[in-house]
Formats: C-alpha cells, sequence, structure tokens
C-alpha cells in the first residue's frame, strides 16, 4: 500500500484528477450492471435491456420507482463512494479527507447544529438563485435543451416523492437523503476539493472548483448555480470544521427536508413544492430572504470563534501530512 501511495502523490495533480475519474466511471459501470439484476429480484424489474430502460425513464410503475431507487443507490455507493474511498486510501488521509473526524475541531457538534440550521436558512436563497439561473439562460437554445432535462428530470422526482406508506418514506429517506448525503460529499468535499486546492495552490479554487462539478454531474441546469453554491457553503464547512461530516449533515437536511415534506404534505406539495417558480417572488419572500441572511451572517460569525481555518489550510495545500 506504501508503495501505490507513494506513486500515486509523485503523480501530477492532473494525473491524480483523471485516475480518480476513470474510477468514478467503472464504479458507475459497475452499478449498471448490479443494478439491472438485482432490480430484476428485487423490484421485479424485466431483465430486458430496453424494456428495463423504459421502465426506469418513465418511473409510472412502482417498478420503475423501485428500480431508479435502487439503481441510483448502486451508483452512488460504487461510483462516488469508491473513488472518494480510492483518493482517501491512496493520498493518506488528511484533515477534512475521507469519514474520520481526526485533526478536525474539537467544536464538531457547534459545527454540525450550524450546519443543519443554515442548510434550511438557504432555501429562499436557492429558490432566487433558480429563478436568476433561468432567467440568464432565456432566449438561448440552451435553455430549451435544459428545460427539456429539467422537465424529465421532474417526472422522475415526482414519482420518487410520490410517498404514500412509512415503508416508502423509509427506502425513500436512504435513497434520496443519507446515501447521496455520504456519497457525494465523500467524493466532491473529500476527495476532488483537497485535490484542486493542492493542484492550484488556493484552497477557494478547490473549493468553487468541486463545487462547480458538483452541480454539473446533477444535468440539472436551472439549478446549476443554486447547487454550486450549496455545495462550496459544504467546501467552507469542511475547511472550518476540519470534519467532512458537517457537510454530510448539512447536505442531508437539504434532501431530507424535501422527502419529509412530500410524506407530510403528499400530492399538494408535488405540484407547487418542487417548482421555484410555482408562485411569484413579492415582499414576504424578500423579507424572509433578509431574515435568514442575517441568521446565515450570525451563526457564521458564531463558528468563524472555533474554525480551524489555518491548520487545514495548510493541510489542503500540501505543505503537511
Amino acid at each position: 500500500m506504501k508503495f501505490l501511495q507513494e506513486a500515486f502523490r509523485n503523480l501530477h495533480p492532473l494525473l491524480q484528477f483523471i485516475f480518480i475519474i476513470c474510477v468514478t466511471l467503472m464504479g458507475m459501470s459497475v452499478s449498471v450492471f448490479a443494478s439491472t439484476l438485482i432490480n430484476a429480484c428485487v423490484c421485479d424489474t424485466p431483465t430486458n435491456i430496453e424494456e428495463y430502460q423504459r421502465i426506469l425513464s418513465t418511473a409510472t410503475s412502482d417498478a420503475g420507482v423501485c428500480g431508479n431507487l435502487l439503481m441510483n443507490s448502486l451508483n452512488q455507493i460504487f461510483a462516488f463512494m469508491g473513488a472518494g474511498f480510492t483518493y482517501y486510501l491512496l493520498s493518506g488521509g488528511g484533515v477534512g479527507v475521507g469519514l474520520k473526524t481526526k485533526g478536525g475541531s474539537p467544536h464538531f457538534w457547534k459545527f454540525a447544529l450550524g450546519a443543519m440550521v443554515m442548510t434550511l436558512a438557504f432555501a429562499p436563497f436557492l429558490d432566487l438563485t433558480y429563478r436568476l439561473n433561468e432567467w440568464l439562460l432565456q432566449g438561448t437554445d440552451f435553455h430549451t435543451y435544459a428545460a427539456r432535462l429539467e422537465a424529465q428530470a421532474m417526472i422522475l422526482t415526482k414519482a420518487m416523492l410520490d410517498i404514500d406508506t412509512f415503508g416508502r418514506f423509509t427506502s425513500s429517506l436512504i435513497a434520496i437523503a443519507i446515501i447521496p448525503a455520504i456519497a457525494e460529499e465523500y467524493l466532491f468535499r473529500g476527495a476532488l476539493q483537497p485535490l484542486f486546492a493542492k493542484w492550484s495552490g488556493s484552497v477557494h479554487i478547490g473549493i468553487w472548483g468541486s463545487a462547480f462539478l458538483f452541480s454539473a454531474i446533477h444535468f440539472q441546469f436551472f439549478g446549476f448555480i443554486p447547487r454550486m453554491l450549496l455545495g462550496a457553503g459544504f467546501g467552507y464547512l469542511v475547511v472550518a470544521s476540519g470534519n467532512i461530516w458537517t457537510a454530510i449533515l448539512g447536505h442531508f437536511i437539504n434532501n431530507a427536508s424535501a422527502v419529509i415534506a412530500a410524506y407530510y404534505f403528499g400530492d399538494e406539495w408535488l405540484e407547487i413544492g418542487l417548482d421555484p417558480n410555482s408562485e411569484p417572488w413579492g415582499l414576504s419572500q424578500a423579507l424572509l430572504t433578509a431574515i435568514f441572511a442575517i441568521v446565515i451572517y450570525m451563526i457564521t460569525k458564531r463558528l468563524s470563534v472555533y474554525s480551524v481555518w489555518s491548520t487545514n489550510k495548510a493541510s489542503y495545500l500540501g505543505r503537511e501530512q
């Protein structure tokens, strides 16, 4: 293992990045193969490839919803967690790398609570930047393409959030909130963020570079800016706290809030709650955004007292191990 670690560390960061991307793509291939077999047993999906893809792409049946939840979960585990774990092993770890908490701030729970509250408080900013994002694309050919992707994604999202039993709620919470929160943060904040930081010599470029890729891989371009901002926020939390679990908790709260709302409010929420443009932006939304901005500022200022940013900066830039 030490030989492999030494060989990996001696690679140019670009080659390290390419290697991690190759591991991710290999994980995706494995997840597609595995999900085809497992879904046939668990979700009763057909083994015929064309029929199988049609059921998953439309998600109009219980088998289609079950298949999508299971396939997405396997993809998260094999691709994102697999690549993140590979980087953790070959890089030798570090502050904020991997799921270990060693080297982080001793005030973890203050950061964890702050991450959860700030994620909820960021909701109106996600709504506002989503509108801005779509407005910036209007009048372009790309807007038509992006709108088509959004419509397809909305069909699948509504199908997976059409929750009518507690069992379905539990499985949705695991597949939509728990696994993605761990797997995506493990890769993007735990691997790509420090890799980009060492490559560029800037922690900020590491944070925003990984946030950019984090948003891009979702292929939902009306939400590109808000998702990138959310990813960057998680990135700064990881560096300030020295603990990736702060980002995982924030990510979980963001995803779980949609699952919980869908379970408790049902079809009415699915019709309007998933569409930021369902209601016009008015005075009440502006006031709420201002209040939440103050909340986020106050929490950020309070957490800065416990920040270990300066120590973590050196680790992120490869100046100490």
